[in-house]
């Protein structure tokens, strides 16, 4: 078992909640959902994003 499985595992759930969270703000008729779904979808691109940093950072320190 590959010792990074768990952060192929939380980036994947956190996609699938971010675009379930887009699907939701494309179908809400309320503003407060709207934004939320919205804003939501972007903080998980921004925590894959910061996954990502982190194993780069993680490469270049050894």
């Amino acid at each position: 078992m590959p010792k990074d499985l768990g952060r192929w595992v939380v980036g994947l759930l956190a996609a699938i909640i971010g675009l379930i969270a887009l699907y939701i703000a494309s179908k809400t008729e309320d503003d407060v959902m709207y934004y939320t779904g919205i804003f939501f979808f972007i903080g998980t691109v921004l925590f894959n994003f910061l996954q990502i940093k982190q194993v780069f950072d993680q490469q270049s320190a050894h």
